[in-house]
């Protein structure tokens, strides 16, 4: 499942440098992913989505592969000093589907 960043985030946002597929956005910024490329707005008329947070960092489930296939664990985890980092029961996937989404992402033009 993707990884999820609960309310003990204190915005020190190394989950945000480290995330190999950029998944991880501030608090406040909003995102769109419109025919398969991925944008930020920062406009306030749009509708947020439901895992999108005001206050501080996200996790965008479309882009998170809970690091399958580059490190053994989710590397947000690893690194995060305050646990704020959990799994998102709401956007669960199959390791199978979460190793399909890295091989999609990274074929993204721009990704890396």
């Amino acid at each position: 499942m993707p990884m999820k960043i609960s309310n003990n985030c204190m915005n020190c946002g190394i989950c945000e440098i480290l995330c190999p597929y950029n998944a991880i956005y501030p608090g406040g910024v909003n995102w769109r992913k419109i025919h398969n490329r991925y944008f930020i707005f920062c406009d306030e008329e749009l509708t947020f989505d439901d895992f999108w947070s005001p206050d501080h960092y996200y996790v965008v489930p479309d882009k998170c592969t809970e690091c399958v296939g580059k490190y053994p664990e989710p590397i947000c985890k690893t690194a995060c000093t305050k646990n704020a980092m959990t799994g998102d029961r709401e956007h669960w996937e199959s390791e199978e589907h979460l190793f399909a989404k890295k091989e999609y992402l990274e074929t993204m033009p721009g990704m890396f």
